[in-house]
């Protein structure tokens, strides 16, 4: 799962082109096929988001969730290549951009009836 947050003025037109940056760099940088994970968009009104003052109106915030187990510098690269995605494709300065990769044991993953640690049939390599 993963999560995109920012002002709804903002993120709301742009949602489609934001999922390909997405899926684009999950897949480039860690192998996994596009459309593999679920994007949500939480839209927000002005009045419910207060974000840091030296950001302007474009801040966004992007969460991915991932099982355990990939590189600390496959993770720093997806970073970095979203960071440049989002520039160079939707004009979103890497300064008003925070990611979150946020892992947790396979075991933890509940998916198709079976816990994570139980898939055998997964498309992509979780240790990369």
């Amino acid at each position: 799962m993963i999560t995109v947050f920012g002002l709804k003025s903002k993120l709301a037109p742009r949602r489609e082109q934001l999922a390909e940056v997405i899926y684009n760099s999950l897949y480039l940088g860690l192998d996994i096929p596009k459309g593999k994970h679920a994007i949500r968009f939480l839209c927000l009104e002005k009045d419910d988001f207060y974000y840091p003052f030296d950001r302007s109106d474009d801040y966004t915030v992007i969460e991915i969730n991932l099982m355990a187990g990939r590189m600390e510098g496959t993770k720093k690269r997806l970073i970095k290549m979203l960071f440049s995605e989002l520039e160079y494709k939707l004009g979103i300065r890497a300064h008003d951009v925070e990611i979150t990769i946020k892992e947790q044991p396979a075991h933890c993953w509940g998916f198709r009836g079976m816990t994570g640690d139980e898939a055998r049939d997964l498309d992509y390599d979780i240790y990369v």
